[in-house]
């Protein structure tokens, strides 16, 4: 399934983009978004959202919608077609 990953701030030079589509498998979460992101990106990009496991502190993951959105973690399933902003919140 392909995801739309929206990055803004420090993570634009991370990757050098800000906007990314990545494939994952069908079931998969935010954490497995971040490491398709470094696996095309460079180590620098799981650095610059994760500790250990976890979301930094200052990092926030966003699905975008029409009419909403909605908080994730790196456990949150995702849905093929999905947007989803990284942002970091200081």
């Amino acid at each position: 399934m392909n995801v739309t990953v929206r990055l803004t701030g420090s993570l634009v030079a991370r990757t050098g983009t800000r906007e990314a589509r990545v494939a994952v498998p069908e079931d998969a979460t935010v954490a497995d978004v971040v490491e398709q992101l470094a696996a095309e990106y460079g180590p620098q990009v799981r650095a610059g959202v994760l500790d250990g496991e976890r979301l930094r502190s200052d990092t926030v993951v966003v699905r975008e919608s029409v009419d909403s959105t909605e908080t994730l973690s790196t456990g949150s399933s995702l849905e093929n077609g999905d947007t989803v902003r990284f942002r970091l919140s200081a």
